[in-house]
C-alpha cells in the first residue's frame, strides 16, 4: 500500500484554528489565457457572428480570384467559412497583398474542408490553442472531445484533397495543407495564418 500524502487543512479549518490562512495566490491558480483579453473578446465576436453569411464584397473578392472549380468549392463552404475566408483575403488586400495570387487563393479555400463541422469541433479546435496537449488530445481526455479534435484538424488535410480536384495551383494546395503547422521560414505561410487569426 503506498502512503496518503499529509492532510492540508483548507481555509476554513485553519481560520477555527486560530490561524491566519496565507494569502491567496490568484495569479498562479487563476493564469490569464494567451493572448490576452483581446483573443477572447475576438472569439466571442467570432460565436457571434457564426451565423452570418458573406456580404457583396466578401463575394465580389471571390469572383474577382477564384473561378470555375474554384469558386463552386468557395460556394460550396457554410455561408460562416464563406464569410471567414472572404475575410481573410479581404485582410491581405487591405495590407497590399494583391499581387500574391496564391496567398489569396489559399486565404478564400483555406477552411473548405471544414465542410458542415459541428460547432462543438470547432470550438474544440480553438481550445486546444490554449491547453496543453495531453489534456485534450491524450488517453485521459474524454473520447468525444479527442474525436472533435481529431476532425477539426483533419480539415486541413480534406480541404487540400478538394483543392487537388478543383485543380489548385501546388502552392495553394500546400498552404492550404499545412495552414495549422508552425510556418518555419515560410514566410506566405506565415502570412496566411496572421490573416485567418486576425479574421
Amino acid at each position: 500500500m503506498g502512503s496518503r500524502p499529509p492532510h492540508r487543512p483548507h481555509r476554513g479549518e485553519l481560520r477555527r484554528a486560530g490561524i491566519q490562512p496565507p494569502p491567496l495566490d490568484l495569479q498562479r491558480r487563476h493564469r490569464p489565457l494567451p493572448g490576452g483579453h483581446h483573443v477572447i473578446l475576438h472569439r466571442v465576436r467570432q460565436v457571434r457572428e457564426a451565423s452570418l453569411g458573406p456580404d457583396a464584397v466578401d463575394l465580389a473578392v471571390a469572383r474577382e480570384y477564384l473561378a470555375g472549380d474554384l469558386l463552386a468549392l468557395f460556394g460550396a463552404q457554410e455561408p460562416r467559412d464563406q464569410r471567414h475566408s472572404a475575410r481573410t483575403a479581404r485582410w491581405l488586400l487591405e495590407r497590399g497583398h494583391d499581387g500574391d495570387h496564391d496567398l489569396l487563393v489559399a486565404a478564400l479555400l483555406h477552411d473548405a474542408g471544414k465542410g458542415a463541422q459541428r460547432t462543438r469541433d470547432r470550438i474544440v479546435h480553438v481550445v486546444t490553442d490554449w491547453l496543453p496537449e495531453p489534456l485534450v488530445a491524450g488517453e485521459a481526455s474524454r473520447f468525444e472531445m479527442r474525436r472533435a479534435l481529431a476532425r477539426s484538424r483533419a480539415h486541413s488535410e480534406r480541404g487540400a484533397d478538394l483543392l487537388v480536384s478543383a485543380g489548385a495551383s501546388p502552392r495553394v494546395i500546400e498552404l492550404t495543407r499545412l495552414h495549422h503547422r508552425p510556418p518555419g521560414r515560410d514566410a506566405m505561410l506565415a502570412l496566411l495564418q496572421r490573416a485567418d487569426a486576425a479574421t
